[in-house]
């Protein structure tokens, strides 16, 4: 196993917090797809400020949900807020995209996180504040910029994985970034997760317990199912988008054209559509509504989907560190999940990890294996035990204590070298999942030379070049498949099912 410098702890530490005082956090980027988890930071007595930057549209602030919990702050302001609110650190994340990607701009929400962040390290140099930085690193980070990374107290990346592939050498598959060596304080920390308060005890009957079939439930967007092969299996997979991304055409793209049109009546009755139960850009209220429902709505299901096969075109090793956050949102109402089998890959040894994985290895074996939970619900069970260390919640001390921790290096370092002058390139370094042109040649060039590993995947020297080949053919006809599709199968939003019967939480515990 390769070994990157940078202090760590145990495992058996990790829950044991530094410190339990409030700290007073400047808050500095977009929150991802959970914003209102924050809420949980304010519940606990910490006090939180909020320089918001720009992303895409899902992700970007303001924050409705978020108001009364976290004071708004101006970059023009941001030094001095820092100063006169003794503010203990900048807390910075968390996924990273290309200007091309972003929504358009929101009063207050004007910059980029890396000139935001550089703005507050050239401030800190001259003096206006003294406290440190850290940075939480999400999966879907597009680029970033040396010479701010250099100048941060503290990285908390997503997982070991995510780290792996941006610090390991280009020859063995990972990104050759540096940026990160000098820094003292590296940890490891999913830092997206919903907060505890939507796993309630809100368990409805389950469809299956009604009509005798087996019922699935996809989270968010879809990737790598094989629709028709769980249909002719009785396999009904019931689908909720994510409010941004056309769920029919992600569907689209795992379909054969031809069986579909002359399967679309099995089809149909297999695959559902349903309203989306995220709330993005909602008051609080309106979000706390929403998501209580999750409970309600995903524990009529025997289980539910993660990522089926390689759902984006990344690398093999950033594969690896994928986090799909629908599996938190499955263990939350207490489902297992199905996930094709990957030992080494993030998103499957996480599901192994908690005992709730159903593993899929072909369709009849799955219908199997869901037959098997149906008659026991012994990994819904365990879902339901394991889901509140899987909340935001639970987090909170391992992430406070990295808080302190980077307090502890950075003031126990001279106020020379803690106002130090940010040191590398101020030019981005754009990862192969931007849509930078040159990260876009540099993507296949590097997918040719180190292609995708995992199940189904033949080595061959000419296995790169391929899966590059599909890629390409796949954007290009997604489009009109999914028109094609759309006017074929007919598939319709369904309207919300009558109440289900309520089922007292000991039944699934």
């Amino acid at each position: 196993m390769q070994r990157f410098p940078g202090r760590r702890r145990s495992p058996e530490k990790r829950t044991q917090p530094t410190s339990r005082r409030p700290v007073r956090l400047l808050i500095v980027g977009a929150l991802s797809w959970n914003p209102e988890r924050i809420r949980s930071l304010h519940e606990r007595g910490h006090r939180l400020w909020g320089l918001w930057s720009r992303s895409m549209a899902w992700d970007q602030g303001p924050y409705p949900s978020l108001d009364g919990c976290v004071t708004p702050v101006a970059l023009a302001d941001a030094a001095r807020t820092l100063r006169d609110e003794a503010i203990d650190a900048v807390y910075s994340l968390y996924q990273v995209y290309h200007p091309r990607l972003w929504g358009a701009p929101a009063p207050g929400v004007e910059h980029g996180v890396w000139t935001l962040l550089r703005a507050l390290v050239d401030e800190r140099r001259r003096g206006a504040f003294d406290a440190p930085i850290l940075r939480h690193w999400g999966f879907d980070v597009q680029n970033l910029a040396p010479d701010v990374v250099r100048s941060i107290d503290g990285h908390l990346f997503c997982n070991r994985a995510k780290e792996r592939y941006w610090r390991s050498p280009v020859r063995e598959g990972g990104c050759g970034v540096d940026a990160f060596d000098d820094c003292g304080v590296v940890d490891h920390l999913d830092g997206d997760r919903p907060k505890l308060e939507f796993m309630n005890d809100d368990f409805s009957e389950r469809l299956s317990e009604r009509d005798g079939e087996i019922h699935t439930v996809c989270i968010g967007r879809p990737f790598g199912i094989d629709y028709l092969a769980a249909a002719r299996r009785g396999i009904h997979v019931h689908v909720y988008g994510n409010a941004h991304d056309d769920v029919t055409r992600t569907i689209a793209r795992d379909l054969p054209l031809a069986v579909a049109g002359r399967e679309a009546a099995l089809l149909r009755r297999h695959i559902h559509l349903h309203p989306s139960l995220q709330a993005p850009g909602a008051a609080w209220e309106d979000v706390r509504r929403a998501k209580s429902a999750w409970v309600r709505e995903f524990s009529r299901y025997d289980a539910g989907w993660s990522y089926v096969g390689r759902p984006l075109p990344w690398e093999a090793l950033d594969d690896r560190a994928a986090i799909p956050s629908k599996v938190a949102t499955c263990l939350a109402a207490g489902l297992p999940v199905i996930g094709d089998v990957r030992p080494g890959w993030h998103r499957y040894d996480e599901l192994v990890r908690l005992g709730v994985n159903v593993d899929l290895d072909g369709y009849d074996a799955l219908r199997g294996r869901l037959d098997d939970e149906v008659r026991t619900r012994e990994r819904s069970k365990r879902a339901v035990r394991e889901r509140a260390g899987y909340s935001f919640d639970a987090s909170i001390d391992a992430l406070v204590a990295a808080i302190e921790r980077a307090r502890e290096c950075y003031f126990a370092r001279p106020h020379r070298e803690r106002a130090r002058a940010p040191a590398g390139s101020r030019r981005l370094v754009h990862f192969t999942t931007s849509p930078d042109p040159r990260a876009l040649a540099r993507s296949v060039a590097r997918r040719i030379v180190h292609p995708p590993d995992g199940p189904g995947v033949a080595p061959s020297r000419f296995a790169g070049l391929a899966e590059v080949a599909r890629d390409a053919v796949r954007r290009l006809a997604g489009a009109r498949k999914a028109t094609i599709l759309a006017a074929g199968l007919r598939l319709a939003v369904e309207p919300a099912p009558p109440a289900a019967a309520r089922v007292p939480v000991q039944e699934r515990a």
